[in-house]
């Protein structure tokens, strides 16, 4: 992604954050973005630890290829029930097509991915050595997405 349309994505989940559930139109985001909006597709599930659904697990998503310390291209943390979703440009309204790595960290005692003790020994913290691929394929919404990680 060039530095404009990180720019442009930077101003627009600020603005999509600062208006709660608000759900933004497309024809307003397609203004805020100066052109046409990248097609998306949901993708959504829950996270079990240890059998049980867990809030506070950072899901972050890598491109594929990537080294430890790449920069993530996406971050979600899963609610109450251990539920999470992708939000590119309206809540919970997905990712672009493409092949992605996904890392997760369980830090219930934190408010940020770099904070805290990962309760999960950060063996799923890696992108390089990820073993959770994800791919986004055009017209196919993963709604179902779930992954059982273990503490042990």
């Amino acid at each position: 992604m060039s530095g404009g349309g990180r720019s442009v994505s930077i101003c627009l989940v600020l603005l999509i954050v600062g208006c709660g559930e608000r759900q933004i139109s497309q024809t307003d985001l397609q203004k805020m973005a100066g052109g046409s909006l990248k097609e998306v597709f949901p993708v959504s599930g829950k996270i079990l630890v240890d059998g049980s659904p867990q809030k506070l697990v950072y899901v972050t998503l890598y491109p594929p290829n990537s080294e430890d310390g790449t920069e993530p291209l996406k971050q979600v943390t899963t609610d109450e029930a251990g539920k999470y979703c992708f939000t590119t440009y309206n809540q919970c309204d997905g990712l672009e097509p493409g092949e992605y790595v996904l890392t997760f960290a369980y830090k219930p005692k934190s408010n940020k991915r770099d904070e805290g003790k990962d309760l999960l020994n950060e063996r799923y913290s890696n992108p390089a050595t990820s073993v959770h691929k994800l791919t986004v394929e055009k017209g196919k919404p993963q709604k179902d997405l779930n992954f059982e990680l273990t503490s042990k």
